[in-house]
């Protein structure tokens, strides 16, 4: 009888948990036709999804953590994400770039396309990120003060650094990646044993080991 009562009390807490995360949508049919106004009303775990379209927005996100999809990769300015966090997956990113100051934990930016932008992440609170199968035109990835970072498959071309690391930044791993035609590949103090398996193309410097 004990255990009845048990697994009950599991399912009902699993039904309880999967009804309290909600998508929004965005998009000309939606009910939300902007991207901001559906991350002001999303509450914290909620899904955002994005419809294929231009957006001229630069998103804010702050005091909460939501995923924020992208389909056919619509065109947004950026986002910026602060006292919260987010995953961000799906989008053509044309002007602001992502960036996360000082934002919570365990964020993504993941398969999105950026042109003459990048992704800034600072502060220590916002740490143990994954950046991850990012196509990057003329932008930088810069991390400061920021640890335990995954930095994986990414295509980073015509920038004037690819991937900057400086003042205590820190990545578990930096793999997969391509630095092509840029002037530095990639700016750090030291390169850190997770640093493997990156390839090179056409920069004027692949490595640059800063002393900040």
């Amino acid at each position: 009888m004990l255990k009845k009562l048990i697994l009950a009390a599991l399912i009902i807490f699993l039904l309880i948990g999967n009804a309290s995360a909600a998508t929004l949508y965005v998009g000309s049919t939606a009910r939300y036709k902007t991207i901001q106004s559906a991350v002001n009303a999303a509450n914290n775990g909620d899904t955002v999804s994005v419809a294929n379209g231009t957006y001229s927005e630069y998103v804010s996100v702050s005091g909460k953590f939501i995923n924020i999809y992208g389909t056919g990769y619509p065109k947004v300015n950026g986002f910026q994400v602060t006292q919260g966090g987010a995953v961000i997956n799906g989008f053509s990113i044309q002007k602001n770039g992502v960036d996360f100051q000082g934002a919570g934990r365990n964020n993504t930016i993941r398969n999105n396309y950026f042109y003459n932008c990048g992704v800034d992440i600072t502060g220590s609170t916002c740490s143990e990120n994954t950046i991850m199968n990012n196509q990057i035109t003329n932008g930088t990835v810069t991390l400061c003060e920021t640890w335990d970072n995954v930095v994986k498959g990414n295509k980073i071309t015509k920038a004037r650094i690819g991937l900057h690391l400086y003042e205590g930044a820190t990545c578990t791993s930096i793999t997969g990646n391509t630095f092509s035609y840029c002037n530095i590949g990639v700016q750090l103090p030291a390169v850190p044993p997770g640093m493997i398996g990156n390839t090179y193309i056409g920069n004027k410097i692949n490595i640059k080991i800063a002393d900040y």
